[in-house]
């Protein structure tokens, strides 16, 4: 088998109000909001109707940001405690329906 490179296309999740909730994140993280679906630079949600996933706390959506300063912001906007790491300086919040967030940067930046 050739080594392929791969990319994470999308990520499609349960939600009991998927529109709202892709709005949500596309207010929340100035993305676009079409229907159930969110895009970005990079970023693909796709929200479909159901109970959300009974999930361990560990599961959550990363989103890295490219500075320290930017990580600053937006634990200021979720009031969400920095916590440095020997690889990444991250925040953690939630969505409205208890998806975990992690918003991270690279401890160097």
């Amino acid at each position: 088998m050739t080594e392929a490179t791969m990319l994470l296309d999308h990520l499609n999740m349960p939600a009991r109000d998927p529109e709202g909730l892709a709005r949500w994140y596309a207010d929340t993280f100035g993305l676009q909001a079409k229907a159930h679906l969110v895009r970005g630079p990079g970023v693909l949600l796709a929200f479909s109707r159901g109970e959300p996933v009974d999930r361990p706390a560990e599961f959550h959506i990363g989103l890295h940001v490219s500075s320290l300063t930017a990580l600053e912001g937006w634990a200021k906007k979720f009031d969400a405690q920095i916590t440095p790491g020997a690889e990444f300086t991250t925040i953690r919040t939630h969505d409205p329906e208890g998806n975990g967030i992690e918003i991270y940067c690279n401890s160097a930046a």
